[in-house]
């Protein structure tokens, strides 16, 4: 696979790579005026043969000197849904879209930090295509992650000026899976002669999916909060688990015993309840729920994993679906040049992906990655019920203990400002004489399924941290 992927990436590159578009947003519609910072957006050709192309939203640094600050790129899940939609005007981008219709500064924007790249991510989530229609049929994770190093290296000849930027890759939920196995190509390709390696610095993964056995497990931390009574919680260990669930779901084998034991979790937990956040409201004028919910079989698996558009401000999804829906946001961000025949959605368009992806187990992945020597951030918003945090804290223990890694923290409070900001241990190995932090665990209090929404005063702090390999703010005794 590795030598058929080096050489379409070499072929696309030699004679494509001119086609991608590196266009300047010269203002977005809504924009406040005199933004300190460049923002870039349109498509990078990973497949010139099938018309592949992936869109990126590119966001400067908030900085004098741009290029010396980081590169990092962000993945949201899914699969099939929007890192435009969701990571970049939900999360941690640099705007939000107003009850006027006007876009809002985020002063907890990531490009504070860091040169800030979105991509959507595979072809037919959101404005990302393909000329191919057969490519929409059982894409794939292997399929995943050779479009998405194709796309950095295409990105990097269109912006030649961070080659050499320190580059890290960041991602939720599904990108547990994307980040991983993408990580390791880019780990091959720095290994082939006269290129220009990528400097991967670490990897970061909020409430991510990697082992269905573990992550998914919600029945005790739904019992500890209340949310379903005794009964359903020894039904859910003695009848049938999330897990097992999902499976049956994928496999289209369905048993009466789990779907008397999730019906039963459902109208316990409550319909007006997002699975990603316990805490807070739903948005009462929305108007696009269905925006956010894939389609067919998979949608069945998203009611009960993926994401849905209820947090923070619960009613912010439904503005940025119509902002981005809008023809000349459209044309400001040089999207949909192609007169796509499908709309933007957060969650929904024509890509049908292999179901049993789900059921890979990444674990390994991640403990070859550590042995390589890349650190890894895992992080849980502690109200997300779909990948609660108890089933993170239980995979970063077993990495630690299987790696032989050393606690160089306590498991203690960290600190945003003079709050607790959640929950936090790390560990690491000596090298060359030096401490080594390889991996660390936190919690985010009060914090979602999409951590920097609902959390973004500490989601700043914790990638801050994450860029600079330094532990998190703990008080001083």
């Amino acid at each position: 696979m590795a030598s058929r992927l080096f050489s379409l990436l070499f072929f696309n590159l030699f004679f494509f790579y001119k086609s991608c578009t590196a266009e300047l947003i010269t203002s977005l519609p809504g924009q406040p005026a005199n933004v300190p910072f460049k923002q870039h957006s349109g498509y990078i050709v990973t497949d010139a043969h099938h018309g592949r192309a992936l869109f990126y939203y590119f966001v400067e640094a908030e900085s004098p000197s741009p290029v010396s600050l980081p590169l990092t790129l962000w993945f949201n899940g899914g699969p099939g849904c929007s890192s435009l939609g969701f990571g970049a005007f939900m999360e941690h981008g640099p705007f939000q879209p107003g009850q006027d219709g006007l876009l809002l500064k985020n002063k907890y924007s990531w490009n504070l930090a860091s040169n800030m790249l979105y991509v959507e991510s595979p072809i037919g989530v959101g404005f990302s295509y393909s000329n191919t229609s057969s490519d929409y049929i059982l894409w794939n994770d292997p399929r995943t992650a050779e479009d998405n190093l194709r796309f950095i290296v295409n990105w990097l000849e269109e912006f030649p000026q961070y080659k050499d930027s320190d580059f890290f890759l960041t991602g939720e939920s599904y990108a547990g899976h994307y980040v991983p196995q993408l990580a390791t190509l880019l780990m091959e390709y720095n290994k082939q002669p006269n290129i220009t390696p990528i400097k991967l610095k670490a990897i970061a993964l909020g409430n991510p999916l990697l082992d269905l056995d573990i992550s998914v497990l919600s029945g005790e931390y739904l019992w500890a909060h209340g949310a379903i009574s005794d009964e359903t919680l020894r039904l859910e260990k003695t009848v049938c688990n999330d897990s097992q669930y999902i499976r049956e779901l994928v496999h289209d084998k369905w048993s009466q015993g789990c779907n008397d034991v999730f019906n039963r979790v459902n109208e316990e937990v409550g319909e007006d309840i997002d699975s990603g956040d316990l805490l807070l409201p739903l948005c009462t004028l929305s108007s696009s729920a269905q925006q956010f919910k894939s389609k067919g079989k998979h949608g069945e698996i998203h009611a009960k994993m993926a994401r849905r558009a209820a947090a923070g401000d619960p009613c912010l999804a439904d503005r940025i679906f119509s902002y981005l829906s809008n023809p000349q946001v459209q044309k400001a961000f040089h999207a949909n040049t192609t007169h796509l025949p499908f709309p933007w959605n957060f969650c929904r368009g024509p890509l049908v992906y292999q179901e049993d992806n789900l059921d890979m187990n990444i674990i390994p992945i991640i403990s070859n990655l550590i042995m390589e020597g890349i650190p890894i951030l895992l992080f849980s918003g502690d109200q997300d019920t779909k990948i609660p945090l108890t089933q993170t804290r239980i995979i970063a223990n077993n990495l630690a203990k299987e790696l032989k890694l050393v606690p160089f923290t306590t498991y203690a409070p960290w600190y945003d400002k003079k709050q607790v900001g959640g929950w936090s241990q790390s560990f690491g190995a000596l090298r060359d004489c030096k401490n080594v932090t390889y991996l660390s665990y936190a919690t985010v209090r009060g914090a979602a399924h999409e951590v920097p929404f609902t959390s973004p005063s500490q989601a700043l702090t914790l990638f801050r941290s994450f860029l600079t390999g330094s532990p998190l703010p703990r008080p001083r005794h």
